[in-house]
């Protein structure tokens, strides 16, 4: 068989197999280190990490009952009708309150795989640092787009104007993107990147404007920083 008679099909799946090993390997370089800290020390190597985790559940089971969800929004409830005073004083638990699209056990995978990779590759400090940055730029660029109207092309339908802005997944996109970059991982980079605008087209919801923003600003602040990944 001559090199001009091989099948298109075969042709056009090359590059998908090539993405596909380049995936494989830049995944290798960013997680094999992380996951042989955790193996050697456990939870002792990511602290960070199991108190998250530790919130996310709590909340989870608080969020379940009349007077414990009473709770959780008094503490990290935050919706664009919410003052802005007490948006920043609820973000840094807003994070870990249940989010109205994403099921309890995907937020705790997320946050277990992401949050532990990033605490062992950025460092602790970094990993609060992101995580806070994509939260808080990801609620302010919901409140902004919830006053444009269902109208607006950025904008958001009347339902999801005063949904509940709560839950990891900007936290868990925005320290992915910083660990892609740490680690010099341009296919697993842009493929989050392209992953998240899909989802932006497809479901257009506060989550997805907010994990648009939550790019930006991690990619902003990997830019900025330019640190090397912590030894922790």
């Amino acid at each position: 068989m001559t090199r001009n008679s091989i099948p298109r099909t075969v042709k056009s799946s090359r590059p998908l197999r090539r993405a596909g090993r380049s995936l494989a390997a830049q995944w290798h370089r960013v997680a094999d280190r992380p996951v042989a800290d955790i193996r050697a020390r456990r939870l002792a190597a990511v602290p960070l990490t199991f108190g998250s985790l530790v919130l996310l559940t709590f909340f989870h089971v608080a969020a379940l009952h009349h007077a414990g969800a009473r709770l959780v929004w008094l503490v990290g409830g935050i919706r664009a009708d919410v003052p802005p005073a007490l948006v920043a004083a609820r973000l840094p638990l807003s994070m870990f309150v249940p989010a109205p699209d994403l099921p309890f056990l995907a937020a705790l995978v997320q946050v277990a795989v992401v949050f532990a990779l990033a605490e062992r590759i950025l460092g602790p400090g970094h990993t609060i640092a992101v995580a806070l940055l994509t939260t808080l730029t990801a609620t302010l660029a919901v409140r902004f787009v919830s006053h444009l109207g269902p109208g607006h092309p950025l904008g958001l339908p009347i339902d999801e104007a005063l949904a509940l802005d709560t839950g990891p997944s900007a936290a868990v996109v925005g320290l992915l993107i910083c660990v892609a970059w740490k680690c010099r991982a341009p296919v697993l980079l842009t493929g989050t990147v392209a992953a998240m605008a899909l989802e932006a087209v497809i479901v257009p919801n506060i989550a997805s404007r907010g994990h648009l923003v939550g790019i930006t600003a991690a990619l902003v602040y990997a830019a900025a920083t330019r640190a090397r990944p912590a030894a922790v």
